[in-house]
């Protein structure tokens, strides 16, 4: 930190540069170098990617009160009961897919004579074994507490579900327990922040594959996630950089939506982070904009999972399903 005094007008100005070098401010000035260990000067060396990051002025306007990172931790929960209640409660498998299946197989005969073991229900009587009532009707599914889960749902399904769930707790932690009592300084380095990240590229690449249902772009993306994942462990924190990275995630898996055609769930996709990422950028509202972020990317998970029950590769498990549901009578 550098205290500049002007002899023009005796003012005094502060400035920070990303060298924390003295810096002077108007002619004639001479600068009084000062060494601090105050947290703006530990933010600005941690922080600043750019030159002349002014450090103040950032904590200033994203510093939050112990109410609203709680806020937080709140608005981050919708997004993984929804993704619970879609799998479990068989929202992938609609009233179509049921009207669709009877129409094409017939009686409850024909329906059980149709049903081949597919992956899912192999791999489910493997862990559960042929004679549990778990299990009936070649892999179906009879669960009293669950009784629209037929069947195990598709794997791009599980797969958006997994990632959105697994990364919902590290942000509940890191914003309920952490960031209400850390100094905003120590924040940006703390271990929960950091998972916080990290998951939220697991929870990217896993929506790659829900929204394409190809191995082969899952891969690709997974190892870009990863590596992004790994530099949020670096000891400097380099927030542009991990900003502009999670923005390239959340691309690459959008952008299967749009390959694929279904452009007005790709606008809206586009719609949704937009609007997001203005809350999280410009902080419009103060310390309630990050949950007004999360309030926004919360209706994210419905158009990423009804994405996942779209696909090809998804129909074999849907109408398996439909034939459980139907041939177990278990559908009003």
């Amino acid at each position: 930190i550098a205290i500049a005094q002007n002899n023009n007008n005796n003012n005094y100005r502060m400035k920070i540069d990303s060298n924390e070098s003295l810096q002077s401010s108007g002619n004639h000035s001479k600068g009084i170098s000062i060494n601090s260990g105050s947290p703006s000067s530990a933010l600005s060396k941690n922080i600043g990617d750019g030159k002349n990051f002014d450090a103040q002025a950032y904590l200033d306007k994203r510093v939050m009160t112990p109410m609203q990172e709680r806020a937080n931790a709140l608005t981050i929960l919708p997004n993984m009961f929804y993704c619970m209640y879609f799998v479990l409660a068989g929202s992938w498998l609609t009233s179509e897919a049921l009207e669709n299946t009877r129409q094409s197989v017939g009686d409850e005969l024909g329906i059980e004579n149709s049903m081949e073991q597919d992956g899912w229900a192999d791999m489910a009587q493997d862990v559960f074994g042929h004679q549990n009532d778990f299990l009936n009707h070649m892999g179906c599914i009879n669960i009293p507490m669950l009784p629209k889960l037929y069947a195990l749902p598709p794997l791009p399904v599980v797969a958006g579900a997994v990632g959105i769930v697994a990364h919902a707790p590290f942000s509940f932690i890191y914003h309920w327990f952490y960031a209400t009592k850390l100094h905003p300084s120590k924040r940006v380095e703390h271990w929960s922040r950091r998972l916080d990240h990290a998951f939220i590229h697991f929870a990217s690449a896993c929506m790659s594959y829900a929204t394409s249902g190809r191995m082969d772009y899952f891969l690709l993306t997974a190892a870009f996630n990863l590596d992004c994942a790994y530099r949020q462990f670096e000891r400097r924190v380099r927030p542009r950089r991990n900003q502009i990275r999670i923005a390239i995630s959340i691309l690459l898996y959008t952008l299967p939506v749009l390959r694929r055609g279904y452009y007005s769930e790709f606008l809206t996709l586009v719609f949704l982070f937009l609007l997001s990422g203005w809350f999280f950028a410009a902080y419009p509202v103060g310390g309630w904009s990050h949950s007004l972020f999360h309030v926004v990317i919360g209706f994210m998970p419905h158009f990423i999972m009804t994405s996942a029950c779209k696909l090809q590769s998804s129909q074999a498990q849907i109408e398996f399903a439909a034939k459980c549901a139907i041939a177990g009578g278990m559908h009003d």
